[in-house]
């Protein structure tokens, strides 16, 4: 009766030096600042890549934004695809609606036209588009932090932007100041303009902010 209990108290034994051995799993580690710089350096390079058509909506959407600050923040916008160059918005804040067309090249987002029109406004042929001049340029390559143009420098290529309604990862960020007026523009791919924000510097403690947020797109 000696051996079988001696072997009973053998496995029970090993099976506790199992237990002991058995060690809690090591946590991940901790990217270093190499490696984050790394994985935004790739992110920026695919954003490079991207065609910049692929920051307007939708062919044929209406875009719902949510203005705060001002009563004119508020604001549909209707995207229309001449082609594949040549983009157009109507943007109607309920006190004017404003015609814009947009002009894609492999390196730039340039704003050819801007004019005040009626609710029901013609629109020009993709041709008629291509002979405009540019006024502005929206966004423009490299996509990458610290690029500079017309003023505009872009501060952020992976920011995220929570607009009550949708969280967007790897969200372009830039801004512009003129005079005691920043804006600042948040483009999201595949969906473009994602809120617009005028931070104005008064005398007061707290600066005025009047901010434009896109709520749906249908």
């Amino acid at each position: 009766m000696r051996y079988p209990v001696l072997v009973l108290s053998i496995v029970f034994l090993l099976a506790g030096c199992r237990e002991e051995v058995q060690e809690e799993p090591v946590p991940a580690p901790t990217p270093s600042v190499e490696d984050k710089q790394a994985v935004e350096d790739k992110q920026a390079v695919e954003q490079d890549q991207t065609s910049l058509l692929s920051y307007f909506p939708p062919d044929g959407s209406v875009a719902s934004f949510q203005g705060e600050g001002n009563e004119f923040a508020s604001f549909t916008l209707k995207t229309t695809y001449l082609d594949t160059q040549h983009i157009v918005q109507i943007e109607d804040n309920g006190g004017v609606t404003l015609l814009k067309i947009y002009r894609i090249t492999d390196t730039s987002i340039d704003l050819v036209y801007r004019e005040p029109v009626d609710s029901n406004p013609s629109m020009p042929s993709a041709a008629e588009a291509a002979s405009y001049p540019v006024l502005e340029t929206v966004l423009q390559k490299p996509l990458q932090v610290g690029t500079s143009f017309q003023g505009w420098t872009i501060e952020s290529t992976t920011a995220t932007v929570d607009t009550g309604t949708t969280v967007y990862q790897d969200v372009i960020q830039l801004s512009r100041s003129e005079d005691q007026m920043t804006t600042t523009k948040y483009f999201a791919k595949d969906i473009g303009l994602i809120r617009k924000e005028d931070t104005m510097e008064t005398e007061q403690d707290e600066p005025f902010v009047v901010t434009s947020t896109l709520q749906k797109i249908e």
